[in-house]
């Protein structure tokens, strides 16, 4: 009987090649050690590959430029420019919307069937091998199987990937108002540090005007105490407004940082802001919260998967059938009976089932998809609480901070203004003392700041019941009718120039219809 030694061989060489395969070392460019330090005593902290990798590439984004200055930004901006600037740019959002598109694609993996298993059983040694006195030697047989899971359990599986979608596009949602109402704070505060400076140079004016007063009175009963008095305070201001102007530079930078832009950007908030429009029902506010709250309608998403995941636990119950073809290979070449050996291959089907006996595992499973379904209820009842304090503490924080401005500019500020015109008046006519007309000057700096002040607490105030709400909100809510007919908000797009919540809301018989967002 001759042996059939060719398959050992080429089996041997087969796996003899693949074994020995290895990698090869990446040639070293000449000079590349020469290279690696510039004078001898300061060496690079951070690698540089000598090509840049392209845009897609990871460490595109770990050695790419640091970001540049746009010419669209320079000088003063509405809010609104630096939001959209915010939500094309930033990188916090970007992730999060790039986290989306990357749960997309998990949907067609897990709504497909796993790949075909191939194998192949060699028996290479006749006189050992599978031998049929009908048929003649069995040298090989092949196999080709493929497991189909329990009817319905495909659909579940991309069913649950859609929900975690939904819940990654809340993610973005949150991510975007993240953005625009921290924009809106560093906005906010750029304006205070802006005004602030403004005001100090206002009274510096004041002040160099009153030496100027002190210094005509030596001659007829002024002091050169009075002139001096007046220096040392045009000192402080000097002093404050460096000091204002290291909080610009800082707040720019906090809003540089929010834009993807160079903190070198000269940006710059109005000189004033527009009239802050604080809504007036507060039953709206928790009614908008609940419809168009990115982070509620995420925990709603995330319980409408685990219903899913309940039922996708108990299809593991069903077993998952495996169908397969066998190709038995037959000669009568090296068959024991070659005379009466057919040597005809044959072929066969066959059909497998795993066998789900150990009913306590899957049950376990399915009770612990049904306390994660619970455990996301209350997560969601837990958020609606805290949104709907949120929306009652940020809303109280915006009507005081009105009602201050009010106070201040209707009342305080006009009185105290013309306090210090009457001590000036009085100063120069020899009636009061310098320190009367100091004391009024001072006033009207106090009140002055605090108005600046209140303003962007005001301002930080709306943004933050906004981010609460999750939309914009107006002061003026809409009809009975149109909440009957549009339950679910939805924002039109700000105008160019807008400013967001201090833009006045249009009547509701102007205002265009706006078509109704889709659920997430």
């Amino acid at each position: 009987m001759r042996r059939n030694w060719f398959p050992i061989l080429a089996g041997g060489l087969v796996f003899g090649s693949v074994g020995c395969a290895q990698v090869a070392k990446r040639a070293e460019p000449a000079g590349e050690k020469a290279a690696v330090k510039h004078d001898g005593a300061v060496a690079p902290t951070s690698f540089h590959p000598p090509v840049l990798p392209g845009a897609g590439e990871p460490m595109s984004a770990a050695i790419a430029p640091a970001p540049g200055v746009p010419a669209e930004l320079a000088g003063p901006q509405p809010v609104d420019a630096y939001i959209r600037r915010a939500l094309a740019e930033n990188r916090t959002v970007q992730a999060a919307f790039h986290n989306v598109q990357s749960l997309k694609y998990r949907i067609p993996q897990v709504t497909t069937l796993d790949d075909p298993v191939a194998s192949n059983t060699i028996f290479p040694i006749p006189s050992v091998a599978p031998q049929y006195s009908l048929m003649g030697y069995n040298p090989y047989n092949l196999t080709l199987a493929q497991q189909f899971p329990w009817f319905g359990t495909l659909r579940l599986r991309g069913e649950v990937a859609e929900r975690d979608v939904q819940v990654a596009l809340a993610e973005l949602a949150a991510a975007q108002l993240d953005a625009v109402a921290a924009v809106k704070r560093a906005y906010f505060d750029l304006y205070v540090s802006q005004k602030t400076e403004e005001v100090l140079v206002e009274n510096r004016k004041i002040l160099e005007d009153f030496r100027t007063l002190a210094k005509s009175r030596l001659g007829t009963g002024g002091t050169q105490q009075d002139v001096l008095r007046a220096e040392v305070l045009i000192s402080e201001l000097d002093r404050e407004e460096a000091t204002i102007r290291q909080g610009i530079a800082t707040a720019r930078a906090s809003l540089a940082r929010l834009l993807h832009v160079s903190p070198e950007t000269d940006l710059r908030a109005l000189p004033e802001l527009p009239h802050a429009a604080i809504p007036a029902e507060m039953e709206r506010l928790y009614q908008l919260a609940i419809a168009a709250r990115p982070e509620l309608q995420g925990r709603l998403a995330a319980v409408a998967r685990d219903e899913k995941a309940v039922e996708l636990a108990r299809k593991r119950f069903y077993p998952n059938v495996t169908l397969g073809l066998t190709y038995m290979d037959m000669e009568k070449t090296n068959a024991m009976t070659p005379q009466t050996a057919g040597g005809m291959p044959n072929i066969g089907f066959f059909v497998g089932f795993n066998l789900p006996v150990y009913r306590a595992k899957y049950r376990a499973g399915v009770c612990e998809a049904e306390e994660r379904t619970k455990a996301d209820a209350k997560l969601y009842e837990a958020q609606r609480d805290e949104t709907f304090g949120e929306i009652k503490e940020f809303m109280v924080q915006a009507k005081v901070q009105q009602n201050v401005i009010a106070l201040l500019k209707g009342q305080i500020l006009p009185r105290t203004n013309s306090t210090l015109e009457l001590a000036r008046s009085d100063y120069a006519k020899g009636n009061v003392d310098v320190a009367t007309v100091f004391s009024a000057l001072r006033e009207v700096l106090q009140i002055q700041l605090q108005v600046a002040q209140v303003e962007g607490e005001l301002g930080k105030a709306l943004a933050s019941l906004e981010r609460a709400v999750g939309v914009q909100i107006n002061e003026q809510p809409p009809t009975r009718g149109a909440e009957a007919a549009s339950p679910t908000p939805n924002l039109p797009p700000p105008p160019d120039g807008g400013t967001g919540p201090f833009r006045p809301e249009a009547p509701a018989s102007e205002r265009p219809e706006q078509p109704r967002p889709e659920p997430l």
